[in-house]
Protein backbone atom coordinates (compact mmCIF):
# COMPACT_ATOMS: atom_id res chain seq x y z
CA UNK A 1 0.00 0.00 0.00
CA UNK A 2 1.29 3.42 -0.92
CA UNK A 3 1.93 5.75 2.01
CA UNK A 4 -0.85 8.17 2.86
CA UNK A 5 0.09 11.79 3.20
CA UNK A 6 -0.63 12.57 6.82
CA UNK A 7 -1.06 16.13 8.01
CA UNK A 8 0.48 17.34 11.23
CA UNK A 9 -2.22 18.53 13.61
CA UNK A 10 -1.09 22.14 14.04
CA UNK A 11 -2.19 24.89 16.40
CA UNK A 12 -4.01 26.50 13.50
CA UNK A 13 -5.87 23.24 12.89
CA UNK A 14 -6.75 23.05 16.56
CA UNK A 15 -8.18 26.58 16.62
CA UNK A 16 -10.18 25.97 13.46
CA UNK A 17 -11.48 22.66 14.73
CA UNK A 18 -12.37 24.19 18.08
CA UNK A 19 -14.36 26.89 16.31
CA UNK A 20 -16.20 24.52 14.04
CA UNK A 21 -16.63 21.47 16.25
CA UNK A 22 -16.51 22.93 19.74
CA UNK A 23 -19.07 25.64 19.14
CA UNK A 24 -20.86 23.55 16.58
CA UNK A 25 -21.31 19.81 16.90
CA UNK A 26 -20.48 19.40 20.58
CA UNK A 27 -22.08 22.44 22.19
CA UNK A 28 -24.90 22.95 19.71
CA UNK A 29 -26.07 19.33 19.65
CA UNK A 30 -25.53 18.51 23.33
CA UNK A 31 -28.90 19.29 24.82
CA UNK A 32 -30.84 19.41 28.04
CA UNK A 33 -28.86 18.17 31.00
CA UNK A 34 -31.42 19.88 33.25
CA UNK A 35 -34.19 17.29 32.97
CA UNK A 36 -36.32 17.75 36.11
CA UNK A 37 -36.07 14.98 38.66
CA UNK A 38 -39.37 13.17 39.23
CA UNK A 39 -40.29 11.34 42.42
CA UNK A 40 -43.20 9.47 40.83
CA UNK A 41 -42.58 5.72 40.81
CA UNK A 42 -43.42 3.63 37.76
CA UNK A 43 -42.33 0.31 36.30
CA UNK A 44 -40.48 1.06 33.08
CA UNK A 45 -39.49 -1.69 30.67
CA UNK A 46 -36.93 -0.88 27.99
CA UNK A 47 -36.95 -3.33 25.09
CA UNK A 48 -33.55 -3.23 23.43
CA UNK A 49 -30.01 -2.70 24.67
CA UNK A 50 -28.51 -0.90 21.70
CA UNK A 51 -27.66 2.78 21.41
CA UNK A 52 -31.20 3.92 22.20
CA UNK A 53 -31.93 1.47 25.02
CA UNK A 54 -28.77 2.01 27.05
CA UNK A 55 -28.78 5.79 26.55
CA UNK A 56 -32.42 5.96 27.60
CA UNK A 57 -31.78 3.83 30.67
CA UNK A 58 -28.84 6.00 31.73
CA UNK A 59 -30.81 9.23 31.51
CA UNK A 60 -33.91 7.84 33.15
CA UNK A 61 -31.90 6.36 36.00
CA UNK A 62 -30.54 9.82 36.74
CA UNK A 63 -33.80 11.69 36.17
CA UNK A 64 -35.98 9.56 38.46
CA UNK A 65 -35.53 9.64 42.21
CA UNK A 66 -37.25 6.25 42.56
CA UNK A 67 -36.27 4.43 39.37
CA UNK A 68 -37.67 1.00 38.59
CA UNK A 69 -36.13 0.26 35.19
CA UNK A 70 -35.79 -3.11 33.51
CA UNK A 71 -33.76 -3.36 30.30
CA UNK A 72 -34.33 -6.46 28.18
CA UNK A 73 -31.71 -7.48 25.63
CA UNK A 74 -29.98 -10.83 24.99
CA UNK A 75 -26.69 -9.51 23.61
CA UNK A 76 -23.38 -10.29 25.25
CA UNK A 77 -21.51 -7.81 23.03
CA UNK A 78 -22.38 -4.23 22.17
CA UNK A 79 -21.19 -3.01 18.77
CA UNK A 80 -20.47 0.55 17.67
CA UNK A 81 -22.16 -0.03 14.34
CA UNK A 82 -21.10 3.24 12.63
CA UNK A 83 -17.60 1.74 12.77
CA UNK A 84 -18.49 -1.15 10.46
CA UNK A 85 -17.94 0.98 7.35
CA UNK A 86 -14.54 1.98 8.69
CA UNK A 87 -13.65 -1.69 9.28
CA UNK A 88 -14.75 -2.50 5.74
CA UNK A 89 -12.51 0.22 4.36
CA UNK A 90 -9.46 -0.52 6.50
CA UNK A 91 -9.62 2.53 8.77
CA UNK A 92 -10.58 0.70 11.98
CA UNK A 93 -9.53 -2.66 13.34
CA UNK A 94 -12.38 -4.98 14.30
CA UNK A 95 -11.33 -4.83 17.97
CA UNK A 96 -12.06 -1.09 18.11
CA UNK A 97 -15.84 -1.25 17.75
CA UNK A 98 -17.19 -3.46 20.53
CA UNK A 99 -17.42 -3.76 24.30
CA UNK A 100 -19.08 -6.27 26.66
CA UNK A 101 -22.77 -5.37 27.01
CA UNK A 102 -22.56 -5.85 30.78
CA UNK A 103 -19.97 -3.08 31.08
CA UNK A 104 -22.38 -0.55 29.55
CA UNK A 105 -25.56 -1.26 31.54
CA UNK A 106 -26.16 1.71 33.91
CA UNK A 107 -25.80 0.96 37.59
CA UNK A 108 -29.14 0.32 39.23
CA UNK A 109 -30.87 -0.79 36.04
CA UNK A 110 -32.10 -4.39 36.07
CA UNK A 111 -30.80 -6.20 32.99
CA UNK A 112 -32.70 -9.23 31.72
CA UNK A 113 -30.40 -11.02 29.31
CA UNK A 114 -33.31 -12.44 27.39
CA UNK A 115 -35.35 -12.32 24.18
CA UNK A 116 -38.75 -10.68 23.95
CA UNK A 117 -41.08 -13.06 22.14
CA UNK A 118 -44.44 -11.29 22.47
CA UNK A 119 -45.75 -7.79 23.10
CA UNK A 120 -49.16 -7.28 24.70
CA UNK A 121 -49.65 -3.53 25.00
CA UNK A 122 -53.40 -3.86 25.66
CA UNK A 123 -52.53 -5.48 28.99
CA UNK A 124 -49.28 -3.60 29.67
CA UNK A 125 -47.11 -6.66 29.56
CA UNK A 126 -44.63 -8.53 27.43
CA UNK A 127 -43.34 -12.08 27.36
CA UNK A 128 -39.70 -13.13 27.29
CA UNK A 129 -38.15 -16.43 26.31
CA UNK A 130 -36.72 -17.36 29.73
CA UNK A 131 -38.21 -14.96 32.28
CA UNK A 132 -41.83 -15.26 31.23
CA UNK A 133 -44.31 -12.40 31.53
CA UNK A 134 -43.06 -8.95 32.50
CA UNK A 135 -45.61 -6.32 33.53
CA UNK A 136 -44.92 -2.63 33.08
CA UNK A 137 -46.52 0.77 33.52
CA UNK A 138 -44.55 2.34 30.67
CA UNK A 139 -42.52 0.80 27.92
CA UNK A 140 -39.68 2.16 25.80
CA UNK A 141 -39.57 0.25 22.53
CA UNK A 142 -36.16 0.43 20.86
CA UNK A 143 -35.09 -3.08 19.76
CA UNK A 144 -33.40 -1.89 16.57
CA UNK A 145 -34.22 -3.62 13.31
CA UNK A 146 -33.72 -6.93 11.57
CA UNK A 147 -32.04 -7.64 8.24
CA UNK A 148 -33.74 -10.00 5.80
CA UNK A 149 -30.86 -11.65 3.97
CA UNK A 150 -33.26 -14.45 3.10
CA UNK A 151 -35.13 -12.12 0.73
CA UNK A 152 -32.12 -12.14 -1.60
CA UNK A 153 -31.98 -15.59 -3.13
CA UNK A 154 -28.61 -17.32 -2.86
CA UNK A 155 -27.36 -15.25 0.10
CA UNK A 156 -27.46 -15.67 3.87
CA UNK A 157 -25.82 -13.81 6.69
CA UNK A 158 -23.77 -16.90 7.55
CA UNK A 159 -22.38 -17.26 4.02
CA UNK A 160 -21.29 -13.66 3.47
CA UNK A 161 -17.98 -13.68 1.63
CA UNK A 162 -18.81 -16.80 -0.37
CA UNK A 163 -18.47 -16.09 -4.06
CA UNK A 164 -16.98 -12.70 -3.11
CA UNK A 165 -20.40 -11.31 -2.15
CA UNK A 166 -20.14 -9.03 0.89
CA UNK A 167 -22.07 -6.80 3.27
CA UNK A 168 -20.63 -4.33 5.80
CA UNK A 169 -23.84 -4.27 7.84
CA UNK A 170 -22.56 -7.43 9.54
CA UNK A 171 -19.55 -7.34 11.90
CA UNK A 172 -17.85 -10.38 10.39
CA UNK A 173 -19.00 -9.35 6.94
CA UNK A 174 -17.25 -5.98 7.27
CA UNK A 175 -13.95 -7.71 8.02
CA UNK A 176 -14.29 -10.00 5.02
CA UNK A 177 -15.21 -7.02 2.87
CA UNK A 178 -11.94 -5.24 3.69
CA UNK A 179 -9.88 -8.29 2.75
CA UNK A 180 -11.82 -8.54 -0.51
CA UNK A 181 -11.30 -4.85 -1.37
CA UNK A 182 -7.55 -5.26 -0.96
CA UNK A 183 -7.64 -8.28 -3.25
CA UNK A 184 -9.84 -6.41 -5.73
CA UNK A 185 -7.24 -3.67 -5.96
CA UNK A 186 -4.55 -6.21 -6.81
CA UNK A 187 -6.48 -8.39 -9.24
CA UNK A 188 -8.95 -5.89 -10.71
CA UNK A 189 -12.29 -6.77 -12.22
CA UNK A 190 -15.96 -5.80 -12.11
CA UNK A 191 -17.07 -4.35 -8.76
CA UNK A 192 -20.78 -3.88 -8.19
CA UNK A 193 -22.22 -2.05 -5.20
CA UNK A 194 -25.96 -2.08 -4.54
CA UNK A 195 -28.47 -0.90 -1.96
CA UNK A 196 -31.93 -2.13 -0.97
CA UNK A 197 -35.57 -1.14 -1.49
CA UNK A 198 -36.70 -0.62 2.12
CA UNK A 199 -35.85 2.00 4.69
CA UNK A 200 -32.54 0.97 6.18
CA UNK A 201 -30.02 1.64 8.90
CA UNK A 202 -27.66 4.42 7.76
CA UNK A 203 -28.83 4.81 4.19
CA UNK A 204 -25.51 6.34 3.19
CA UNK A 205 -23.42 3.27 4.08
CA UNK A 206 -23.67 1.52 0.68
CA UNK A 207 -22.28 4.65 -0.99
CA UNK A 208 -19.62 5.15 1.68
CA UNK A 209 -18.07 1.72 1.17
CA UNK A 210 -18.28 2.21 -2.62
CA UNK A 211 -16.42 5.52 -2.48
CA UNK A 212 -13.85 4.25 0.01
CA UNK A 213 -13.13 1.16 -2.12
CA UNK A 214 -12.62 3.34 -5.19
CA UNK A 215 -10.40 5.69 -3.21
CA UNK A 216 -8.31 2.77 -1.96
CA UNK A 217 -7.70 1.58 -5.51
CA UNK A 218 -6.68 5.10 -6.54
CA UNK A 219 -4.24 5.35 -3.65
CA UNK A 220 -2.81 1.99 -4.63
CA UNK A 221 -2.32 3.16 -8.19
CA UNK A 222 -4.55 0.34 -9.48
CA UNK A 223 -7.78 2.22 -10.22
CA UNK A 224 -7.64 1.40 -13.95
CA UNK A 225 -7.89 -2.32 -13.13
CA UNK A 226 -11.36 -2.02 -11.57
CA UNK A 227 -14.71 -1.19 -13.17
CA UNK A 228 -16.93 0.21 -10.43
CA UNK A 229 -20.72 0.38 -10.73
CA UNK A 230 -23.45 1.47 -8.30
CA UNK A 231 -26.90 -0.06 -8.82
CA UNK A 232 -29.69 1.41 -6.71
CA UNK A 233 -33.31 0.57 -6.01
CA UNK A 234 -33.93 4.28 -5.39
CA UNK A 235 -34.63 7.07 -7.85
CA UNK A 236 -31.86 9.37 -6.65
CA UNK A 237 -28.65 9.29 -4.64
CA UNK A 238 -29.97 11.06 -1.53
CA UNK A 239 -33.10 12.79 -0.25
CA UNK A 240 -31.50 16.16 0.50
CA UNK A 241 -30.79 18.10 -2.72
CA UNK A 242 -27.55 19.74 -1.55
CA UNK A 243 -25.90 16.44 -0.61
CA UNK A 244 -27.46 14.57 -3.53
CA UNK A 245 -25.86 17.04 -5.93
CA UNK A 246 -22.39 16.61 -4.43
CA UNK A 247 -22.64 12.81 -4.40
CA UNK A 248 -23.62 12.79 -8.05
CA UNK A 249 -20.65 15.04 -8.80
CA UNK A 250 -18.27 12.70 -6.97
CA UNK A 251 -19.54 9.65 -8.84
CA UNK A 252 -19.22 11.52 -12.15
CA UNK A 253 -15.71 12.73 -11.33
CA UNK A 254 -14.62 9.20 -10.43
CA UNK A 255 -16.26 7.59 -13.46
CA UNK A 256 -18.60 5.38 -11.45
CA UNK A 257 -21.84 4.83 -13.41
CA UNK A 258 -25.11 4.83 -11.46
CA UNK A 259 -28.20 2.81 -12.31
CA UNK A 260 -31.51 3.58 -10.57
CA UNK A 261 -34.80 1.66 -10.11
CA UNK A 262 -33.14 -1.77 -9.89
CA UNK A 263 -33.92 -4.07 -6.96
CA UNK A 264 -31.45 -6.82 -6.16
CA UNK A 265 -33.25 -10.17 -6.10
CA UNK A 266 -30.71 -13.00 -6.31
CA UNK A 267 -27.01 -13.85 -6.35
CA UNK A 268 -25.39 -16.88 -7.94
CA UNK A 269 -22.19 -17.02 -5.91
CA UNK A 270 -20.82 -19.94 -7.94
CA UNK A 271 -21.21 -18.28 -11.33
CA UNK A 272 -20.68 -14.82 -9.78
CA UNK A 273 -23.81 -13.34 -11.27
CA UNK A 274 -26.17 -10.90 -9.59
CA UNK A 275 -29.80 -10.44 -10.64
CA UNK A 276 -31.92 -7.29 -10.40
CA UNK A 277 -35.56 -6.52 -11.11
CA UNK A 278 -36.34 -3.41 -13.12
CA UNK A 279 -39.94 -2.25 -13.50
CA UNK A 280 -41.03 0.00 -16.37
CA UNK A 281 -44.64 0.59 -17.41
CA UNK A 282 -45.72 -2.17 -14.99
CA UNK A 283 -43.49 -4.65 -16.83
CA UNK A 284 -40.94 -6.40 -14.60
CA UNK A 285 -37.68 -7.31 -16.29
CA UNK A 286 -34.82 -9.32 -14.81
CA UNK A 287 -31.36 -7.92 -15.46
CA UNK A 288 -28.17 -9.85 -14.69
CA UNK A 289 -24.58 -8.68 -14.25
CA UNK A 290 -21.35 -10.61 -13.95
CA UNK A 291 -19.17 -9.51 -11.06
CA UNK A 292 -15.80 -10.14 -9.47
CA UNK A 293 -16.68 -8.25 -6.28
CA UNK A 294 -20.20 -7.60 -5.00
CA UNK A 295 -21.53 -5.57 -2.09
CA UNK A 296 -25.18 -6.10 -1.16
CA UNK A 297 -27.62 -4.61 1.35
CA UNK A 298 -30.54 -6.74 2.58
CA UNK A 299 -34.05 -5.33 3.04
CA UNK A 300 -34.79 -4.33 6.63
CA UNK A 301 -37.77 -4.03 8.95
CA UNK A 302 -38.77 -3.98 12.59
CA UNK A 303 -38.08 -7.31 14.39
CA UNK A 304 -40.72 -10.01 13.90
CA UNK A 305 -41.99 -9.92 17.49
CA UNK A 306 -42.76 -6.24 16.90
CA UNK A 307 -44.24 -6.63 13.41
CA UNK A 308 -46.59 -9.34 14.69
CA UNK A 309 -47.86 -7.26 17.61
CA UNK A 310 -50.62 -4.65 17.97
CA UNK A 311 -47.86 -2.03 18.16
CA UNK A 312 -47.23 -2.44 14.44
CA UNK A 313 -50.84 -1.70 13.50
CA UNK A 314 -51.37 1.71 11.95
CA UNK A 315 -54.48 3.05 13.75
CA UNK A 316 -55.47 5.03 10.64
CA UNK A 317 -55.47 2.04 8.28
CA UNK A 318 -55.83 -0.90 10.64
CA UNK A 319 -52.98 -2.64 8.82
CA UNK A 320 -49.67 -4.00 10.07
CA UNK A 321 -46.62 -1.99 9.02
CA UNK A 322 -42.91 -2.75 8.78
CA UNK A 323 -42.10 0.05 11.24
CA UNK A 324 -43.90 1.13 14.40
CA UNK A 325 -46.39 3.99 13.91
CA UNK A 326 -45.06 6.80 16.08
CA UNK A 327 -45.77 10.47 16.59
CA UNK A 328 -42.78 12.06 14.87
CA UNK A 329 -42.66 15.01 17.28
CA UNK A 330 -43.17 13.49 20.72
CA UNK A 331 -41.96 9.90 19.93
CA UNK A 332 -45.06 8.50 21.64
CA UNK A 333 -46.74 5.52 20.00
CA UNK A 334 -49.58 6.46 17.66
CA UNK A 335 -52.12 4.49 19.73
CA UNK A 336 -50.62 3.43 23.06
CA UNK A 337 -49.83 6.51 25.12
CA UNK A 338 -47.65 4.66 27.62
CA UNK A 339 -45.22 3.46 24.95
CA UNK A 340 -42.28 5.53 23.73
CA UNK A 341 -40.77 4.47 20.41
CA UNK A 342 -37.34 5.54 19.21
CA UNK A 343 -34.31 4.44 17.25
CA UNK A 344 -34.37 2.30 14.14
CA UNK A 345 -37.75 0.68 14.87
CA UNK A 346 -39.68 3.96 14.83
CA UNK A 347 -41.83 4.71 11.80
CA UNK A 348 -40.88 8.37 11.57
CA UNK A 349 -39.65 10.28 8.48
CA UNK A 350 -35.98 10.56 9.34
CA UNK A 351 -32.87 8.50 8.63
CA UNK A 352 -32.06 5.63 10.97
CA UNK A 353 -28.73 6.75 12.43
CA UNK A 354 -26.97 7.00 15.76
CA UNK A 355 -26.98 10.78 15.42
CA UNK A 356 -30.78 10.75 15.22
CA UNK A 357 -31.00 8.57 18.32
CA UNK A 358 -28.76 10.92 20.28
CA UNK A 359 -31.16 13.81 19.73
CA UNK A 360 -34.25 11.66 20.26
CA UNK A 361 -33.14 10.47 23.71
CA UNK A 362 -33.60 13.67 25.79
CA UNK A 363 -36.93 14.33 24.06
CA UNK A 364 -38.14 10.81 24.85
CA UNK A 365 -36.95 11.00 28.47
CA UNK A 366 -38.63 14.35 29.13
CA UNK A 367 -41.88 13.26 27.48
CA UNK A 368 -41.91 9.94 29.32
CA UNK A 369 -41.49 11.73 32.64
CA UNK A 370 -44.40 14.00 31.70
CA UNK A 371 -46.54 10.93 31.00
CA UNK A 372 -45.53 9.35 34.31
CA UNK A 373 -46.56 12.54 36.12
CA UNK A 374 -49.83 12.66 34.16
CA UNK A 375 -48.84 15.86 32.39
CA UNK A 376 -48.93 16.78 28.70
CA UNK A 377 -45.64 15.97 26.90
CA UNK A 378 -44.18 19.11 25.40
CA UNK A 379 -40.72 18.24 24.07
CA UNK A 380 -40.41 17.98 20.29
CA UNK A 381 -37.95 16.06 18.14
CA UNK A 382 -37.19 18.03 14.97
CA UNK A 383 -36.06 15.04 12.92
CA UNK A 384 -32.35 15.87 13.18
CA UNK A 385 -30.07 13.22 11.78
CA UNK A 386 -26.55 13.10 10.40
CA UNK A 387 -24.82 10.98 7.81
CA UNK A 388 -21.05 11.52 7.63
CA UNK A 389 -20.29 10.40 4.06
CA UNK A 390 -16.68 9.20 4.08
CA UNK A 391 -15.87 10.02 0.47
CA UNK A 392 -12.17 9.23 0.58
CA UNK A 393 -9.40 8.75 3.12
CA UNK A 394 -9.20 12.06 5.01
CA UNK A 395 -12.46 13.65 3.83
CA UNK A 396 -16.11 13.52 4.86
CA UNK A 397 -19.24 15.12 3.42
CA UNK A 398 -21.14 15.89 6.61
CA UNK A 399 -24.85 15.59 5.80
CA UNK A 400 -26.96 17.00 8.63
CA UNK A 401 -30.66 17.79 8.28
CA UNK A 402 -34.09 17.48 9.88
CA UNK A 403 -37.60 16.56 8.87
CA UNK A 404 -37.70 19.46 6.41
CA UNK A 405 -34.62 18.11 4.53
CA UNK A 406 -32.92 21.48 4.94
CA UNK A 407 -29.19 21.24 5.82
CA UNK A 408 -28.48 22.11 9.46
CA UNK A 409 -24.67 22.24 9.61
CA UNK A 410 -23.12 22.14 13.06
CA UNK A 411 -19.78 23.25 11.62
CA UNK A 412 -20.91 26.62 10.25
CA UNK A 413 -17.47 27.83 9.14
CA UNK A 414 -17.29 25.09 6.51
CA UNK A 415 -19.27 24.66 3.31
CA UNK A 416 -21.87 21.95 4.13
CA UNK A 417 -22.06 20.97 0.47
CA UNK A 418 -18.40 19.97 0.27
CA UNK A 419 -16.35 17.23 1.90
CA UNK A 420 -13.66 18.32 4.35
CA UNK A 421 -10.95 17.14 6.71
CA UNK A 422 -12.68 18.36 9.89
CA UNK A 423 -15.54 15.95 9.22
CA UNK A 424 -13.02 13.11 8.85
CA UNK A 425 -11.46 14.00 12.20
CA UNK A 426 -14.90 14.03 13.77
CA UNK A 427 -15.95 10.73 12.19
CA UNK A 428 -12.79 8.75 12.87
CA UNK A 429 -11.51 10.28 16.13
CA UNK A 430 -14.34 11.88 18.07
CA UNK A 431 -17.67 10.15 17.47
CA UNK A 432 -16.72 6.76 18.91
CA UNK A 433 -15.46 8.07 22.28
CA UNK A 434 -18.45 10.43 22.36
CA UNK A 435 -20.68 7.40 21.85
CA UNK A 436 -19.17 5.17 24.53
CA UNK A 437 -18.16 7.79 27.09
CA UNK A 438 -20.92 10.33 26.53
CA UNK A 439 -24.05 9.09 24.79
CA UNK A 440 -24.32 5.65 26.42
CA UNK A 441 -23.78 7.27 29.82
CA UNK A 442 -26.56 9.75 29.16
CA UNK A 443 -24.19 12.71 29.12
CA UNK A 444 -24.59 13.97 25.57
Amino acid sequence: MKPINKRTFTRRDFLKLSATLGVGFIAYKTIRFNIPVSSVKARIAIVGGGAAGISMAARLQRALSNPDITLIDPSETHYYQPGFTLIGSGVYEASQVHKPEESLIPSGVKWLKDYVVELDPDNNRLTTSQNGVIAYDFMVLCPGLQMHFDEIEGISRETLGTGNAHCIYDFNGAQKCWSAIKELSQKGGQAIFSDTWTKLKCGGAPKKINMMAEDYCRRQGTRERVNFQFISASEKMFDVPLFCKRLEEIYFERHIPITFHHRIKAVDTTARKVYFEHTTDDVVKTVSHDYDFLHIVPPMSAPNFVRQSPLAVNPQTGKLENWVPTDKDTLIHARYRNVMVLGDVAGIPTSKTGAAIRIQIPVAVANLISLVENETPSEVYNGYTACPFVTEHGKVLMAEFGYDKIPTPSMPLLDPGKEHWAGWFLKTRMLKPMYFQGMLRGLC
